[in-house]
């Protein structure tokens, strides 16, 4: 699995929040590089979007974004480091598109799309090492770096919820983790609930796949073991809130994946930094959280555990048939 779509995200923001009166990107045109990645084990390839930031006293930063020559560097290296071998490894440049991660329309240019990209296999990545992501222009002069830890493997540790799984009314389920690294900082734990629906004189069954989001930001603290417990009842009330009552659709249930993602702490600071200054009361402007030396963006490390094929038991598919919240759903 490779992802890309938070990592836009992730420079939307930072170029929105990234100005503020103690920083002159006009002074001298110096040019800011904006660096943004993870480093995941879990995904085949890793990538590295590297850009540049700066202003023209004379022209419109919207047309500078759509301009490509002012958003990338030309000749840039980037490279990963492991500082506990010293080893190195050189990404390459590819376009995101043509790899199947299209740069969302909007105010910068979209084509070319550039990426640095390494197999994550010819990245020798190791959990709870610590890397550098190293960027140098052509002639090897260093424009940036940043280092962070990886986040290693984790395993479920519940024998409840098993294969099939029984959601009361008047109790809970125990989600539980244990992570033997010592690098994620912190989790975030969803369901995707698969369900097949018929629809009279329609052309055949269509798979529908809820996703719920359970719980975020989920400290890890010290304990090598993490829990978080879901009310039974929560289901239901879930499902009928995310299904529309028809009457001439018939519905199944197929079955659920429960997913954890674990975050390095730079990713649950750079969250709270804009959590904790928007709303109401939130501060005269969002103040941008970066990592990168003498530059914007954001280098941390995630992972991700799937249990997949849970089922329901016969008592929870009756109830999801035939209960107060479910029952016109047609199950």
């Amino acid at each position: 699995m490779k992802r890309i779509a938070l990592f836009a995200l992730l420079i939307a923001v930072l170029s929105g929040v990234g100005c503020d009166n103690e920083l002159d990107l006009v002074s001298d045109w110096k040019e800011i590089p904006v660096v943004y990645g993870f480093l995941s084990r879990g995904d085949t390839a890793q990538y590295i979007r590297v850009e540049k930031a700066f202003l023209d006293p004379k022209t419109s930063a919207y047309v500078i974004a759509k301009n490509p020559d002012s958003l990338y560097f030309p000749n840039a290296i980037v490279q990963l480091e492991d500082l506990t071998s010293g080893s190195k490894v050189t990404l390459t440049r590819v376009d995101g598109t043509l790899e199947g991660y299209p740069r969302a329309p909007g105010v910068f240019a979209t084509a070319p799309n550039f990426l640095y990209k390494i197999k994550t296999d010819e990245a020798m990545i190791f959990t709870d090492r610590e890397y550098r992501i190293l960027v140098s222009d052509e002639a090897g002069r260093l424009i940036t770096s940043s280092k962070t830890k990886v986040v290693g493997d984790y395993t479920f540790t519940f024998s409840s919820p098993p294969d099939k799984i029984t959601f009361l009314y008047d109790n809970s389920i125990n989600i539980g983790w244990r992570s033997n690294e010592n690098t994620a900082y912190f989790y975030d734990v969803a369901m995707r609930i698969h369900v097949q629906e018929t629809e009279t004189g329609g052309s055949g069954p269509v798979e529908k796949v809820l996703t719920w989001p359970i719980e975020k930001n989920i400290l890890r603290g010290n304990s090598k073991n993490i829990n978080t417990y879901l009310a039974g009842v929560s289901f239901y009330q879930f499902m009928r809130s995310h299904l529309e009552v028809k009457s001439n659709v018939s519905r199944k249930f197929l079955y659920m994946e429960i997913q954890v993602d674990a975050g390095g702490k730079a990713i649950y600071d750079f969250l709270s930094v804009g959590k904790a200054n928007s709303g109401i009361t939130g501060a005269e402007y969002i103040p941008s959280y970066s990592n990168i030396d003498n530059g914007f963006g954001l280098f941390s490390s995630r992972y991700f555990l799937v249990g997949k094929n849970f089922t329901l038991s016969t008592q929870s598919l009756d109830s999801l048939k035939q209960g107060i919240y479910t029952k016109d759903l047609n199950f």
